[in-house]
């Protein structure tokens, strides 16, 4: 077998392993092994490799009194660490910038969030040089593996710009420019908010649940991405998916009515909240006046339904995901009445529908696809 063929093999394996470690808290080598259908030989291979980079504990399991070999050997529950390796992530699509470092075992070890007033740019360098220097100080003794940036717009590599509507200031800089130039010199890896997203959710296009998965965002802004059979979809411009720039019979664009400022006016919340008192407030008028946001709620489902109607006659998805921000105190219902929209656009047709479901909660679909984006260049160079 050519080496590039074995390569590729054994990235696959390796990364059953690291999901499967990073969803549980720890594993014995059978049980590996069970759980990803490889050979114990092949998971205590994987095993060896990745403990060679530093980023496994292991710990003796307890003894079972009712095992029937008592004196043999203790088997080792394994797990992941961050106590030498981590990732960057900066999140500069939104007018509010972040800045989260994560340890390989995907733990959080500093979140910083943007807080200052002025021009964009101006406050975008100052947060990425202070932001650099708490980021050292929290590495310690730590190595940084690799640092994603996400931008708001498809980020185009030989001009190493990205091209975008919500925040047309960012389309004139150099992006990786501007960050070796404030952060250091690093791997980075650049992409578009919803393209690192869609890929959090891999798992069931690899074991191929579903053969199209599209995830739409609803929040800032609105847009799209799909994956065929674990390809991503980009197009000639990098825009495929991008359902936010859709046009309705009226000829208004669909992110300026279905955005969080739009959903805000139908409730008369002010749009310059920050993210985390938005959230707060959100929870507050769903609970004090639950009536007031299910019916702002029910139509932004209906617009949702119409911009998706277009989506589904093009990519014709197996399954789709809704990450809505200003739907996650109710996500579900949210799903549901957009479902019912689209089952009256599609009433009379011999159409079978997507599976429509809400983004699971916790942490976010972007942060988690950035990291999957992250072990994945970095398995490719441990490989080489």
């Amino acid at each position: 077998m050519k080496p590039i063929v074995l390569s590729s093999i054994r990235k696959q394996n390796l990364r059953k392993v690291l999901d499967l470690l990073t969803l549980a808290p720890a594993m014995t080598r059978q049980e590996l092994a069970e759980a990803s259908g490889l050979s114990q030989m092949t998971v205590t291979n994987l095993v060896e490799l990745l403990k060679k980079q530093g980023v496994l504990h292991q710990t003796v399991v307890p003894r079972d009194e009712n095992s029937r070999h008592p004196q043999g050997r203790r088997a080792r529950a394994i797990s992941l660490s961050g106590d030498q390796k981590t990732w960057l992530i900066v999140d500069i699509s939104s007018r509010q910038f972040s800045m989260t470092l994560i340890g390989f075992d995907v733990e959080i070890l500093m979140e910083i969030h943007d807080n200052q007033q002025g021009e964009y740019l101006q406050r975008l360098e100052s947060f990425l040089r202070e932001g650099g220097i708490r980021m050292l100080n929290a590495l310690s003794d730590r190595k940084l593996l690799g640092v994603a940036i996400i931008t708001p717009g498809p980020y185009e590599i030989s001009s190493d710009t990205v091209n975008n509507q919500r925040l047309p200031q960012l389309n004139q800089v150099r992006i990786k420019e501007l960050f070796r130039r404030c952060l250091g010199h690093y791997e980075y890896y650049v992409d578009e908010d919803v393209k690192f997203a869609v890929r959090s959710f891999s798992d069931p296009v690899v074991l191929n649940q579903c053969e199209v998965l599209y995830y739409l965002y609803i929040g800032e802004g609105v847009g799209g991405a799909a994956v065929h059979r674990g390809n991503m979809l980009r197009g000639l411009n990098a825009t495929a998916g991008d359902a936010g720039r859709l046009i309705d019979r009226q000829g208004n664009i669909y992110e300026n009515r279905l955005n969080t400022e739009a959903f805000l006016h139908l409730l008369d919340i002010p749009v310059s909240l920050p993210p985390e008192e938005l959230q707060e407030t959100l929870r507050r008028v769903a609970t004090q006046q639950p009536l007031q946001y299910a019916s702002a709620l029910e139509l932004m489902a209906s617009v949702t339904a119409e911009m998706l109607h277009s989506v589904l006659w093009i990519l014709d998805p197996t399954h789709i995901v809704i990450d809505c921000v200003y739907a996650q105190p109710d996500g579900k219902s949210f799903v549901q009445m957009v479902k019912k929209h689209l089952a009256k656009l599609f009433q009379g047709e011999p159409r079978i529908l997507p599976h429509l479901f809400p983004c699971p909660p916790g942490v976010s679909s972007v942060l988690r696809g950035a990291v999957r984006v992250l072990q994945s260049a970095w398995l490719d160079r441990i490989l080489m």
